[in-house]
């Protein structure tokens, strides 16, 4: 093992990481606080179905994963700032319409105007931050930023209970609008612009509407299989227009110059393995988390503030090991740390099962939760950043772009998988079925830390496969 010196980052740097990390709270904040919101928006609406539900969750997932690809270039060449500043608006917008919603059908529309904001919002941020970070340290910059984000996602279900506990769930929306107005001071006085140059081709936009249909088509089979069951025509309808407009982006993505799921990028060893980690981790984590507020709201009958503090020290570790999980990688790789979080979300999976179950327990309940944040932190970070190390910087944008918008449809399926569970088997049958799909899904991303090449950015440390 050969390494060289670590490149320092000014403090001015520092500074525009530190404010990129506030900012990337906003859509963590909002993220986490949905998990415990949805309960309550679905007493409010007590006669809309479960399926039509469950768009208030996917419609976000579903729209920021057809569109992330799309919100990257445009920040590139429009101007970073500028973009972030327009994302920023645009979710304040989403989340008024939300608030004020007088039906499912307005908070959906908001939720998907939330997801359309949060592409530019989030690549503009990133590219903003790491735009001055020099090669060797970006794992770390990556993991201050990641560790904002964990903090909100951790503040939110705790501070979101207590706040719809006071006023209502529609106040779950309205503290979007203080944090957005923070962000957007501290951006116009840190920030500073930038736009790249290109002569490329604009990403393919029939690309972005052909993903977009395709996984909605999917999800709604899925979502309402429960009511429409598996062999009734309008599921097998879904079903069969899912799998011809998917057919068609892959048809279309493998001839157009620029696609919005760039296949070629699946040539290099550590992202294929690693976009296919993000996959199963966004199906399992987030119908988990899911999952866990509707156990503890449903089935042991604890209050909306209870839930969210005994769900919020999960994303907490996001916070707290991020930073240090990205001192690692720079210094020795990815490896190590991707089978660790997988063999912390292992155990957790196995402890869920076999020691949590109908009557409540908070000394059962806590050893769970705690492995599952420790997975937490070391494996996002790590499935995030870890994909472009070797690769071309060129390819930075388009890889990043790529792995989250695998991530956030694993994320839209993992919703919808654990909203049908609970509707066919209850909730402490959909319980044990999701830690199941948790425990196969963890085994998975052992098994592809386990195959990555050991090394982290080119020129620092470089160990022989």
């Amino acid at each position: 093992m050969t390494a060289t010196t670590i490149a320092p980052i000014s403090r001015r740097v520092w500074l525009v990481v530190v404010v990129a990390g506030i900012a990337t709270m906003l859509p963590s904040v909002n993220l986490s606080i949905m998990y415990v919101v949805y309960p309550e928006i679905e007493k409010a609406f007590p006669h809309v179905g479960t399926g039509s539900l469950s768009w208030v969750l996917n419609a976000y997932t579903v729209v920021s994963a057809a569109t992330l690809v799309l919100g990257g270039v445009i920040a590139d060449r429009t101007g970073r700032k500028r973009a972030q500043r327009l994302g920023i608006i645009g979710f304040l917008a989403g989340s008024v319409m939300c608030a004020v919603a007088p039906s499912v059908g307005w908070i959906i529309a908001g939720r998907a105007l939330m997801g359309l904001a949060s592409s530019v919002l989030i690549t503009a941020t990133t590219a903003i931050a790491l735009r001055d970070v020099p090669p060797t340290r970006r794992a770390t910059a990556f993991g201050v930023t990641a560790s904002f984000g964990g903090v909100g996602a951790a503040a939110g279900p705790a501070i979101g209970s207590a706040i719809i506990a006071a006023g209502g769930w529609r106040w779950a929306f309205w503290i979007n609008v203080p944090i957005a107005v923070v962000v957007l001071v501290l951006g116009h006085l840190v920030f500073r612009e930038s736009r790249e140059a290109s002569d490329e081709p604009f990403p393919d936009p029939l690309g972005a509407i052909l993903l977009l249909v395709g996984v909605s088509f999917g999800i709604l089979a899925l979502v309402q299989s429960p009511a429409w069951e598996w062999v009734d025509a309008r599921t097998l309808a879904c079903l069969a227009l899912a799998v011809v407009v998917l057919f068609t982006l892959v048809r279309r993505s493998l001839r157009h110059p620029r696609p919005v799921v760039d296949f070629a990028l699946f040539k290099y060893r550590n992202f294929a393995l690693l976009t296919s980690g993000a996959f199963v981790l966004g199906v399992s984590w987030f119908g988990a988390y899911f999952i866990l507020v509707k156990f503890l709201r449903s089935q042991w009958h604890y209050g909306l503030l209870e839930a969210g503090l005994l769900v919020s020290p999960i994303p907490f570790g996001a916070g707290v090991l991020a930073p240090l999980c990205g001192r690692v990688a720079d210094r020795i790789g990815y490896r190590v740390l991707v089978v660790t979080g997988g063999c912390a979300f292992t155990l957790a999976s196995v402890w869920m099962l076999a020691l949590v179950g109908e009557t409540p327990s908070i000394a059962r309940w806590m050893p769970g939760v705690i492995l599952m944040a420790i997975g937490t932190g070391i494996t996002f970070p790590a499935v995030q950043g870890g994909p472009v190390v070797d690769m071309e910087p060129g390819q930075h944008a388009r890889a990043v772009g790529l792995n989250q918008t695998v991530q956030r449809i694993g994320s839209a399926i993992g919703n919808a998988i654990a909203i049908v569970f609970v509707a066919s088997s209850g909730v402490t049958g959909g319980f044990h079925r999701m830690f199941a799909v948790m425990l196969v899904s963890s085994v998975a991303i052992v098994v592809f830390g386990a195959l990555l090449r050991y090394r982290t950015v080119d020129g620092f440390v470089r160990v022989p496969a």
